[in-house]
């Protein structure tokens, strides 16, 4: 009697296979159970390992280094503030401040920017061309680009990053030319100011102006760039506008003035102070006199040409005290414009003098000076000695005694009509030095006592000017 056969001795199981990750056709039949596990289990270890090693090398290549991953965590468009330009208007914002970002682990980096213009703008733009006094035609409203830090305390200047290069729809863009000497172990840097891309962009609304900047990484500093359409002024604008705002009431420098004035110290008295009508830029008498709100020095300054300075070089910095002097604490003084326009200041005058209870004088003249010290001298009972010119050959020995009955009558005496009066004391030797280029020995000065006196001679001390 013939069996029958055992089909699940004699023929081998397939089992059917479900790993997602290797073929799910064995590479070798299985003829046993115990075979079949083995060989299960080693197929999932390597498609495990296969799985790590792959996440491993996918770490590794997407992973960028730890300091620029913490530059991605910048933001696109930061919180950061510029400080105003007086001698720009900021109509439109085309792009606010954007951070320069970089893209991987090199030195040097580039990013693109874009904006798009309005019909609106567009037209401003190309309504507003003038002809400037050298003949070059310039849009007075211009598309402005500015870099600052990234920098969000306060408000940012104008500061542009290392090895910085910019193109504007593909044409390069000039920028400000690096100035001042280059320091050891430093970088040189570009002026702070603002760069005019209007002749470079397409002043229509239907094309887009494409901005590529290219820049050196810092690992201290982080830049963003902005653009603006601003209209530009010159001096004649802010001085109008410094007008307008009105004059500070001129009770404001009395008080001042007094201030200055008042006697702190009873050993130290001073009563009066000299003031200069010349401004300290170009040395000529002021016509709009100015002062900082934020300065407490009684000299002022010309308006018109402070700012004429500061339109071609812009430091807005006090010249009497180097603080800071900013246009929008610029004030015309009330007190100083009035003593301008007084008619009892004289055209050619420089110099006034200022009293402690708020009021001025102008300085008086030599002449009145020298009948100051005359009427003076008369009431001391000093002796008036005269000093004659070169020319003069008057007797000297005859011009002491007028000197000393001049004296004693209280008048002034003037000999020859060259000289200078001046009071001098009984007894007191004066030198003159000759003009003439001679060895100095030769000049020669003489003394009288009374004990040496020549026959004839008067009882008064004789001073006796020798000149070769």
């Amino acid at each position: 009697e013939t069996s029958a056969p055992d089909m699940q001795g004699s023929i081998p199981f397939l089992e059917s296979y479900s790993n997602p990750y290797t073929s799910p056709i064995p590479d070798s039949p299985v003829h046993s159970s115990g075979d079949r596990t083995t060989d299960r289990s080693d197929r999932s270890e390597r498609s495990t390992s296969s799985s790590s090693n792959s996440a491993s090398t996918s770490e590794r290549t997407s992973s960028p280094p730890s300091s620029y991953n913490q530059r991605t965590s910048i933001p696109r468009h930061p919180d950061v503030t510029l400080k105003h330009l007086p001698f720009f208007d900021v109509h439109d914002t085309l792009l606010k401040p954007a951070s320069l970002q970089p893209s991987n682990n090199k030195r040097l980096q580039e990013a693109t920017f874009s904006f798009y213009l309005t019909p609106s703008q567009t037209s401003d733009i190309t309504n507003s061309r003038v002809q400037t006094e050298f003949g070059r035609r310039e849009y007075r409203k211009q598309i402005q680009m500015r870099f600052s830090l990234l920098e969000t305390s306060c408000a940012q200047e104008d500061n542009f990053p290392s090895n910085v290069s910019v193109k504007v729809n593909n044409k390069m863009c000039p920028l400000p030319r690096i100035e001042g000497a280059i320091k050891s172990g430093t970088e040189p840097k570009r002026p702070s100011k603002p760069v005019n891309i209007t002749a470079l962009c397409k002043l229509t609304s239907t094309s887009e102006n494409i901005i590529q900047v290219s820049w050196a990484v810092e690992s201290s500093s982080l830049f963003t760039v902005s653009f603006y359409l601003v209209e530009q002024l010159n001096f004649q604008d802010l001085l109008n506008r410094l007008k307008e705002k009105g004059e500070r009431h001129p009770d404001y420098t009395k008080a001042l003035i007094k201030e200055k004035l008042k006697d702190n110290d009873s050993e130290i008295s001073t009563t009066t102070c000299k003031v200069s009508l010349a401004c300290p830029l170009g040395k000529m008498r002021m016509r709009i006199p100015c002062r900082p709100s934020t300065c407490d020095h009684l000299q002022t300054f010309d308006a018109e040409q402070f700012l004429q300075l500061n339109q071609l070089k812009p430091q807005w910095t006090c010249p009497v005290c180097n603080k800071e002097a900013l246009y929008k604490n610029l004030m015309v003084d009330g007190f100083f414009s009035e003593l301008l326009k007084s008619d009892k200041l004289r055209s050619s005058e420089l110099e006034v003098v200022l009293t402690e209870d708020g009021s001025w004088e102008p300085m008086p003249t030599k002449d009145e000076q020298v009948e100051n010290i005359a009427g003076g001298a008369s009431s001391q009972n000093v002796e008036l000695v005269p000093i004659l010119d070169d020319d003069s050959d008057t007797d000297y020995s005859s011009t002491a005694p007028a000197a000393q009955n001049g004296a004693n009558n209280g008048n002034s005496i003037m000999n020859g009509g060259g000289g200078v009066k001046r009071p001098i004391t009984v007894g007191e030797c004066i030198t003159l030095d000759s003009d003439s280029e001679e060895d100095e020995s030769e000049a020669k000065k003489f003394r009288l006592d009374s004990t040496q006196k020549p026959p004839g001679s008067p009882d008064s001390d004789i001073i006796i000017l020798d000149d070769d």
